[in-house]
């Protein structure tokens, strides 16, 4: 596990930074932090000191913050680097200083109760706080319960939170972000969004995990008829739909067809067809954008209501992967998902087996499931992936299924009083795997530069 240090500054104009003396560096000629490097002499405090002391005229050429910080050092070559900076790259900005991100202030400020624990400086930032003349980016912290801006040099990581695809995909931000990993050769974890059909298409000859999915087909009218006559329950999704939006179950008995789904109204309806032509007709009525076409699956209830689970899994340092939370998603009155926005509410395991013994063997069977999907799919996908949140369903029989993976699973599911921990878990893993990003860039550029072509 790495090391982080407190820093401490000393008052002189001389360009000097002390470093513990248990760290055993070779002749220091430059610091760098994040993007900025400025020449000047490191020697080992004389002291059994641990801390990185340096003067005040270096942290101003550095643009060091004044924040109570706590930071790694890394050293190659006679440079020493002091970081990480992690960049948490958003859109959405209001202008209001108090809630700079909106609804997501909230959230975001939780990355800052462990970042002295674990010896990164988090900047929340946007497209527009970049200065690239200087190589500046004038960020957001959050520190005694308020937000302000810091200028700080371009981060040595970028973790991506950006809201939705729509963003995603806007020239100027693929634009940013390939200059940021091309020019500047900065990490960028967690990149885009995830589709329920790519992620199929790439786990479904494994056999490790096929056990897991569902059958899952892009949506056409002859595949609808051959998916109702195999499973005769179905549900129609947006390939590159969240929050349980546009979403039809559709299910046949005694030859008629029922469809579920939420109205632009927020209301849940269930409306008969007499054949699968008029539900055809329906469903293009309603549909725009790829959907597809996934096997239905008999989930178990709570109190006569469908229920899944939402699993965060989190990636370590040493590369393992760990679940970090469980939930259990208890769908609303009449709704077709377990989604909140559907009515649906959160649960805890020992809510849903107050048993032991079941719960023990309920939690066993999904947290190997999640493990191992987690393997794969960084396995099977390009880029850098440290987070990813699951939607499993189990059928009466006790199988696991993945209805879906999310590479920036939302956080709705730590607001029970009894999983809100595990959110800054979560949160301190992610920091952790910018510390060892860091430490890679600068020991093995190579592997980095690998994973960005592939991104």
């Amino acid at each position: 596990m790495f090391k982080s240090y407190p820093i401490e500054i000393m008052n002189s104009n001389e360009l000097i930074l002390y470093y513990p003396s248990e760290l055993k560096f070779s002749d220091i000629q430059t610091i760098t932090f994040g993007s900025l490097t400025v020449s000047c002499k490191a020697v080992p405090q004389k002291e059994h000191t641990k801390t990185i002391t340096m003067t005040k005229s270096l942290a101003n050429h550095l643009h060091i913050p004044d924040l109570p910080l706590r930071l790694h050092l890394f050293e190659k070559e006679g440079s020493l680097f002091i970081g990480p900076i992690v960049g948490i790259f958003t859109a959405g900005f209001t202008g209001f200083p108090g809630n700079p991100m909106g609804s997501r202030s909230y959230s975001l400020s939780k990355f800052f109760l462990t970042f002295e624990q674990v010896g990164v400086l988090p900047v929340v930032f946007g497209i527009q706080h970049i200065d690239w003349e200087q190589g500046f980016v004038t960020g957001y912290v959050y520190h005694k319960n308020k937000w302000k801006q810091i200028e700080v040099p371009l981060p040595n990581v970028i973790y991506d939170r950006l809201p939705n695809r729509a963003v995603e995909n806007l020239q100027n931000i693929q634009s940013l972000k390939t200059r940021l990993q091309e020019e500047y050769a900065i990490p960028w974890f967690n990149p885009g969004f995830f589709n329920k059909l790519d992620i199929y298409n790439r786990l479904v000859n494994e056999s490790a995990v096929n056990k897991y999915l569902p059958k899952t087909v892009p949506f056409e009218e002859k595949s609808l008829k051959d998916m109702l006559f195999e499973f005769g329950f179905l549900y129609v999704k947006p390939d590159h739909g969240s929050s349980g939006k546009g979403i039809y179950q559709i299910q046949t008995v005694d030859d008629e067809i029922f469809v579920r789904f939420r109205d632009n109204a927020g209301n849940n309806r269930l409306i008969k067809c007499a054949n699968i032509t008029k539900l055809c007709n329906f469903l293009q009525e309603h549909l725009s954008g790829p959907y597809i076409i996934q096997q239905g699956v008999k989930l178990f209830r709570v109190d006569q209501h469908i229920a899944d689970f939402r699993i965060h899994t989190n990636k370590l340092p040493d590369g393992k992967w760990v679940v970090t939370t469980i939930g259990c998603k208890v769908a609303g009155s009449g709704s077709p998902t377990t989604h909140l926005l559907a009515g649906g509410q959160i649960k805890t395991l020992e809510e849903i087996f107050p048993d032991h013994e079941e719960r023990k063997t309920k939690t066993k069977k999904l947290v190997e499931a999640a493990l191992t999907l987690s393997k794969y799919i960084e396995k099977n996908i390009n880029g850098i992936v440290a987070e990813i949140g699951f939607d499993f369903g189990v059928d009466k029989s006790g199988q696991v299924w993945m209805f879906e993976a999310n590479a920036k699973p939302g956080r709705s599911i730590f607001n029970h009083p009894q999983l809100s921990k595990y959110e800054r878990l979560s949160n301190k893993y992610l920091l952790l795997h910018a510390v060892k990003l860091m430490e890679q860039v600068i020991t093995n550029p190579e592997k980095i530069f690998h994973e960005f072509v592939l991104q």
